[in-house]
């Protein structure tokens, strides 16, 4: 495995994933014109009993190793929830209801899985959700556990509010409205908004949608949310892996089907980047895609100044503007009662 990436193979990774969602989300930005009524910044800020502090949260496999969620259940934490989309399932599971859930994705039917699909039976076979480390419950019986998942979104949904990206798949929207989610419209900066010709004025100057930063995937830009519209502060990342566990078999990473078009399977190792984690004293790998993720964030927590707390418990984020703290240490100091002990 390699240590890391220089600054020309991030430079490819950033324009294939700008190249591969860029004029599908123009589209789906004009299918959603319709809908988009209230912005992010007509959300209504947070009821004062919940406090100053926040949860964003990611969907990475850490949710589920680490318990987080049941954690965050037990403990009674009573600040603002911002869960990922990709999180949304496995919080109702196990009886959270996260206040926001962020959605920014434009893939035309994953993303509506997390929300439960209505017409799953009639998409394309494939292993995505069967492949991956991310919610479990997934991983098996998908029809059933899909009309499991309507039925929590559909029952819990007039609780959260959805903060959407412009982009996402009109299927997405529809299926929120159907919840009965109340829809916070925005558009993702992915590139110079001062560029009249660059995406992000475009999607601007066709939907008047606010802009915000996404720091490149969902789980931060549900921190940047709490952070910069909501104005919460500390906001604890989880589930932000951005990476692998040790031993995690290469077919059970998110962008394996996308990797072996350019690497023999005996050589795809080469793919993969190892790196060190020295708050958990372990090494853990990532690909080129959530290595960019990474780069990103640590990107905008050095623009804006902020300081991140990464509750993880595992991953690869670390690094300059980044605390890990213990989950457990971050609810007891900011907004719940003293959990069960558990080891960072």
């Amino acid at each position: 495995m390699k240590s890391a990436l220089n600054q020309a193979e991030l430079s490819l990774v950033a324009q294939a994933t700008f190249n591969k969602t860029a004029n599908i989300g123009f589209k789906h930005a004009q299918e959603n014109l319709g809908y988009m009524d209230k912005t992010i910044l007509d959300v209504p800020k947070p009821d004062a009993s919940k406090g100053p502090a926040a949860i964003a949260m990611s969907a990475g496999p850490s949710l589920h190793r680490r318990r987080t969620i049941e954690r965050i259940r037990d403990s009674a934490f009573k600040g603002v929830i911002v869960a990922a989309d990709g999180a949304l399932g496995h919080c109702l599971r196990n009886g959270v209801v996260p206040d926001y859930v962020v959605t920014v994705d434009p893939h035309p039917y994953w993303i509506i899985r997390w929300f439960g699909d209505p017409d799953l039976r009639s998409r394309p076979e494939d292993d995505y959700f069967r492949r991956q480390d991310l919610d479990p419950a997934l991983n098996s019986r998908e029809q059933e556990r899909n009309d499991e998942l309507i039925e929590l979104v559909n029952a819990h949904g007039p609780k959260i509010k959805v903060i959407i990206a412009t982009c996402v798949a009109p299927n997405v929207t529809r299926r929120c409205l159907q919840a009965g989610m109340s829809l916070y419209w925005w558009n993702p900066i992915c590139d110079d908004y001062d560029d009249p010709a660059g995406h992000t004025r475009r999607l601007y100057d066709m939907t008047k949608m606010p802009c915000m930063v996404t720091g490149g995937n969902c789980g931060a830009s549900a921190w940047i949310f709490a952070k910069a519209i909501l104005e919460r502060d500390p906001v604890a990342m989880v589930g932000m892996d951005l990476g692998y566990a040790p031993g995690t078999p290469l077919q059970k990473t998110q962008y394996y089907h996308e990797l072996i078009k350019f690497y023999p399977v005996d050589r795809l190792e080469q793919a993969y980047i190892a790196m060190y984690n020295p708050h958990l004293n372990e090494t853990w790998f990532t690909d080129p895609t959530y290595y960019w993720y990474r780069q990103c964030f640590l990107d905008v927590v050095r623009q804006s100044g902020w300081t991140a707390q990464n509750c993880t418990e595992g991953g690869t984020l670390f690094g300059d503007g980044i605390e890990c703290v213990p989950l457990d240490r971050f609810i007891t100091e900011h907004g719940g009662v003293q959990p069960t002990a558990t080891q960072c």
